[in-house]
């Protein structure tokens, strides 16, 4: 996948933060690795007060996805990737971060196989993403 550029980048960073948060603060060990995970899609910096006042919700990256011509699937395919590596640097994948995760990748258009291309971390939840 391309580089991203600046607003998808902060919106895919809003995006991984969302996820990170859904199991509580964001520690220093996560948000060293969503650094390095959001440096090699993007050039962007990750802004934590944007984040803390605005939740980037799903459809809202699906839609900047489309508008950017950037393909949804492919999107959703690196942040399946990212998202699981930032979920497991505290331990372990939770059901809740699962759950979020999935709601992007459906609202991204991502299907099972995708996912299970980058990751089986989520299998026992690819049943709730169509496809």
């Amino acid at each position: 996948m391309e580089p991203l550029n600046d607003e998808i980048g902060q919106l895919y960073a809003g995006a991984l933060i969302a996820i990170a948060r859904v199991d509580g603060e964001i520690g220093p060990e996560e948000s060293g690795h969503l650094r390095e995970l959001v440096g090699r899609r993007t050039n962007v910096a990750i802004d934590y007060e944007t984040s803390f006042f605005h939740k980037v919700r799903p459809e809202e990256l699906a839609a900047a996805a489309k508008t950017a011509s950037v393909s949804g699937r492919e999107l959703g395919k690196a942040l399946a990737a990212d998202a699981v590596a930032l979920a497991i640097v505290d331990g372990d994948l939770n059901g809740k971060e699962a759950q979020e995760i999935i709601r992007y990748l459906r609202a991204l258009g991502t299907t099972g196989a995708d996912v299970v291309a980058v990751t089986r971390e989520l299998d026992e939840w690819l049943g709730e993403l169509h496809g």
